[in-house]
């Protein structure tokens, strides 16, 4: 009987599950805000949809939005966030060893010659590297404390302000910020993951995006970033895709 999945297993899928939907939402909405920005042919197009594609484009950055929210959320009853994956990783640090990675790759079927020679050399993660991610964590949350919680609170969640104070609030946004707090979830992600697949020593240095990228791009950013553009060059003919280059350089708000 195959043994179901460890408790920081389970935490590190919770939070690829979330900071991916993060992407997604936010390049999407990235994708309709730059490409009819550069192409008036395909904003033309969209202008006759247009409350579908304004729906649309409202859809995917309040929901950006709102799985940032539940990521950084510190709220006691929320039963996952990254407080509860560090504090998973911190009380579980023995599996992220070498010697641990051995025996699930035992458990996994290779022979245990096998095992120590593919855990050989592989990463003891401490809690002084614990203590390093809780810091950038801390940083990156006073970021979006100090510039995104209240639009998620006082705009998408709730409607507590007027207009004029929305816009003001979204003003005060950055789409290279964002990026890179989502290319750091990224980033922690990914260095949790092949610390525990294989062995491999934590980078939490934000991971960049490639935008416009190229066909098959590997993040989930990229991939809808691309998809969407295609989609939307293609009502003009089905032929054409996105190349759009220069297109992430606008670094006006949100």
């Amino acid at each position: 009987m195959t043994a179901g999945p460890s408790p920081l297993e389970h935490e590190l899928e919770m939070f690829r599950t979330e900071e991916e939907a993060a992407q997604q939402y936010f390049f999407g909405y990235l994708a309709l805000q730059l490409v009819p920005s550069k192409n008036p042919d395909v904003l033309a197009r969209m202008n006759e949809t247009a409350t579908f594609w304004i729906t649309t484009r409202y859809a995917l950055l309040m929901s950006a939005f709102v799985v940032l929210g539940r990521i950084f959320d510190q709220d006691p009853k929320s039963l996952h966030n990254m407080d509860r994956l560090l504090g998973v990783v911190a009380r579980d640090i023995d599996s992220l060893s070498a010697a641990a990675l051995e025996r699930r790759r035992i458990a996994q079927g290779m022979t245990p010659k096998d095992a120590a020679a593919y855990a050989h050399g592989s990463y003891d993660l401490t809690m002084d590297d614990v203590r390093g991610m809780r810091k950038a964590v801390g940083h990156w949350r006073k970021v979006y404390e100090a510039r995104y919680r209240e639009i998620r609170h006082k705009i998408f969640a709730h409607k507590s302000i007027d207009r004029a104070a929305a816009d003001a609030l979204m003003a005060n946004t950055n789409v290279d910020e964002v990026r890179e707090l989502l290319g750091f979830l990224h980033a922690l992600y990914q260095s949790l993951f092949q610390l525990h697949a294989n062995g491999i020593m934590p980078n939490i240095t934000p991971a960049k995006f490639d935008l416009p990228p190229s066909p098959g791009g590997g993040k989930p950013g990229e991939r809808i970033f691309r998809e969407s553009g295609d989609l939307l060059y293609g009502m003009l003919d089905p032929r054409l895709r996105l190349d759009a280059p220069g297109l992430i350089r606008d670094r006006s708000g949100l």
